[in-house]
């Protein structure tokens, strides 16, 4: 009788730039070919480490159902030129998110938060079901709020803030 043999986990693979190419079909959908391996249909890109190192490695999934890893891709700007476009224009669509310059009102109704942020995108109305519930502590000074339809918003430095903005943050959580 054999003994058993130990069970392998999950193995890490990392892509070579150099062989992974991602484009755009006629009708627009993305595809990515591994050189000499394999189509991806629809491939997904993830950031590996998204609040902490978002540029370190980018997952490249298949779509679902499973959404199971292909690779990572740890030098991904190292793409050809179109493949790196695609990719980013990807990430940037998955992983929107707003940096929050200045706090210009807010109020709690009925444990509801009603917000008006100024961003690097304009001036937001933000809605939080919960605010304590809707913040990640990413350190001593940094937050991520997600609002009531899952958009996010970054303090990158609470003591940046002006000091009203800093009030008003502090009242709604």
């Amino acid at each position: 009788m054999k003994p058993p043999q130990p069970e392998t986990g999950p193995t890490l693979r990392c892509l070579d730039p150099g062989q992974v190419r991602v484009f755009r079909t006629q009708d627009g959908r993305v595809r990515a070919t591994i050189e000499g391996e394999r189509s991806i249909l629809a491939p997904r890109f993830l950031r590996a480490m998204p609040l902490t190192d978002p540029d370190l490695y980018i997952s490249v999934r298949e779509q679902e159902p499973g959404g199971k890893e292909v690779g990572l891709l740890r030098n991904w700007k190292r793409l050809d030129r179109e493949s790196r476009e695609i990719v980013q224009a990807e990430l940037d669509r998955r992983y929107l998110h707003a940096i929050v310059r200045r706090i210009i009102s807010a109020q709690s109704l009925f444990g509801v938060a009603v917000c008006d942020f100024e961003t690097d995108r304009g001036v937001r109305q933000v809605t939080f079901r919960d605010a304590r519930d809707s913040v990640v502590y990413l350190g001593e000074s940094r937050i991520l709020l997600t609002d009531a339809e899952g958009n996010r918003y970054d303090i990158p430095d609470i003591a940046a803030l002006d000091p009203r903005s800093r009030a008003l943050l502090a009242a709604i959580l």
